[in-house]
Parts: C-alpha cells; structure tokens; sequence
C-alpha cells in the first residue's frame, strides 16, 4: 500500500555566485519547514544543494491533485496561438 504524500507550495533561494536564485514549487509538507535547506532535481543537471525554503504556502494538496505545469503550458500555447508555427515575411 503506497502512502498519500501531502504537498506544500513553497518559495526557495540557493545562492550561486554573484547573486541568488529563487525558485517556486510544490514539495512534500514533511520538508515544508521555513529555513530547512533542501537538495532539489533540476531537469538539466540533476540534483542540486543549498535550496533554502524562505515561505510556506497555506495550501495543502494530495499528490495526485498536483497541477500539472507542462500541460497547463501546453493547453495555454494552443488557446493563444503561440504553438502555431511562425510565418516570417
């Protein structure tokens, strides 16, 4: 029986050199904890340290009712006309 993880939208910031980066998603509510400082999957280079969480949301939302950004970008392109290819004159 699979267990039914709880998300929390949260803020975070790592810093890099000259600056800082922040970022916005929804982790599971155990690591949810304002100061925590987390290690996060990155697409392009795998699993990057030093995300610090700086806010907690207030919605609590069931794995399975995650949204779904791909999809939202996706429906969003098609509605808008964005996906259609460009005719340059």
């Amino acid at each position: 029986m699979s267990r039914n993880v709880k998300y929390v939208q949260c803020a975070m910031r790592r810093n890099i050199a000259g600056g800082s980066v922040r970022t916005t998603s929804y982790i599971p509510q155990e690591f949810a904890k304002v100061g925590r400082v987390l290690r996060l999957k990155d697409d392009n280079v795998g699993w990057v340290d030093g995300w610090v969480v700086e806010s907690v949301g207030d919605v609590i939302v069931e794995g399975d009712q995650l949204p779904d950004s791909h999809k939202a970008i996706k429906n969003h392109r098609k509605s808008t006309g964005d996906s259609t290819p460009r005719l340059y004159a």
